[in-house]
């Protein structure tokens, strides 16, 4: 397979496989941890966690055949198939950016050994973005699944790929970001939260590896965190300002969106 049918497999993937299952979780955990169903936009059906379907919030009809958890948006209209409710605009949002996020990654990585955890990495963090988004809360279970898939990816890559010593960068990007992020938690917890100090934990140890480089094994992930860090504090500023001038108030605005854009960009640009 070339690497344009590559790019296109991994955007159907992400519109028509990927970016459903991360709707169905992102939802589901918001409608059993934060009981804010309506935010999302359908509610969980409330008989057992393990099989919980997403169903319209006007009709209660499964958004899903049996035994699929969600269909793609695009695929159903962006409506429900029974009443024709317009459903949630994030269920498409998730699909699209999913999907051009798994093409662009293809488009860059191409047949190499690290499009998986790179690929893993971008699947957890469109959906601790989106659940950031929603109720400004980044779960725990959602980065350690990620992180699940991403380093036993990295090692692989590693070995597969070589050289080993290339990990050395992934333990310089993690404690970096997540070491940044964790001294500014200690200094104003609520301006930001431990969520956003794992995830930038986790895409610091991306970023370094990426960026690793023989001759230089610490300076370079060093420096590809910095410039994560620094995106991701431009990316946190222009959205905090768009949303004051909005509001026309001072509030917390979610910051793991910022570092998932920050980490993502720069571990693409880094490889």
């Amino acid at each position: 397979m070339s690497n344009g049918l590559l790019v296109v497999a991994m955007v159907v993937v992400g519109v028509a496989v990927v970016g459903p299952l991360l709707n169905h979780a992102v939802l589901r955990w918001i409608g059993w941890r934060v009981v804010l169903p309506p935010c999302a936009g359908h509610v969980p059906e409330a008989a057992s966690l393990g099989h919980a379907r997403a169903r319209c919030v006007r009709c209660d009809r499964p958004l899903a055949p049996a035994g699929l958890p969600a269909l793609p948006s695009a695929l159903v209209g962006g409506r429900c198939r029974g009443c024709g409710a317009a459903l949630a605009w994030r269920y498409l949002a998730t699909d699209l950016v999913t999907g051009l996020s798994f093409g662009l990654t293809a488009a860059i990585l191409g047949w190499s050994a690290a499009l998986v955890p790179v690929l893993a990495l971008v699947a957890g963090a469109v959906a601790m973005s989106a659940v950031d988004l929603a109720v400004m809360r980044i779960p725990t279970r959602f980065v350690y699944v990620t992180a699940a898939a991403v380093a036993p990816g990295l090692i692989l890559a590693s070995v597969a790929d070589g050289p080993v010593r290339r990990l050395v960068g992934a333990g310089v990007g993690a404690a970096v970001f997540g070491g940044f992020l964790l001294v500014l938690h200690v200094i104003s917890p609520r301006s930001m939260g431990l969520g956003d100090v794992r995830l930038a934990t986790l895409a610091g140890a991306v970023v370094g590896w990426c960026a690793w480089q023989d001759a230089h094994p610490i300076l370079a992930p060093l420096q590809a965190v910095l410039y994560a860090a620094l995106l991701a504090g431009l990316v946190g500023s222009v959205a905090g300002g768009v949303l004051l001038i909005v509001r026309r108030r001072d509030q917390p605005f979610p910051f793991g969106p910022a570092v998932a854009v920050g980490g993502v960009l720069v571990a693409l640009a880094a490889f």
